[in-house]
């Protein structure tokens, strides 16, 4: 499964500097939180450039990695995600850790997705790979 980083990345951003409130059954129970956003209110923008699966599993692995902390429960009450100080962190650095960043790697050859010759061959991640490894090679003076 190879996740898309600039999705995660485009959903931390879009809860920074954003506050809600937490509501069960229309009454106000807790203080505003900070860096965060309801749950609805981020799929329905998140919507406009991605597909639904894409957003479900960008928000299953950050919510597993700890980066959102989900406050609510889907039927009963308003579903909040906020930012975690892992998630503050990582867009201060402006990237995940290491062991994260082999999620976001995608395969070169997609055996289950048929393509021309058998197999789909993803030329974007081709040329994403190749750019980084021109960017990385520097000439020894």
């Amino acid at each position: 499964m190879a996740l898309n980083e600039n999705l995660c990345w485009e959903i931390i951003r879009s809860l920074k500097g954003r506050a809600a409130y937490f509501k069960s059954s229309g009454e106000i129970k807790a203080p505003r939180l900070e860096n965060a956003i309801p749950l609805h209110d981020l799929e329905s923008h998140l919507a406009l450039k991605y597909r639904k699966n894409q957003i479900e599993d960008c928000l299953y692995f950050l919510e597993k990695r700890r980066y959102l902390i989900k406050h609510g429960f889907m039927g009963f009450t308003l579903v909040v995600l906020q930012l975690s100080a892992q998630a503050l962190k990582a867009l201060e650095n402006g990237s995940f850790s290491p062991e994260e960043q082999k999620v976001f790697k995608e395969a070169l050859f997609d055996l289950k997705s048929p393509g021309i010759w058998g197999m789909k061959f993803n030329l974007g991640e081709a040329l994403q790979r190749i750019k980084k490894k021109i960017q990385d090679f520097k000439p020894r003076d």
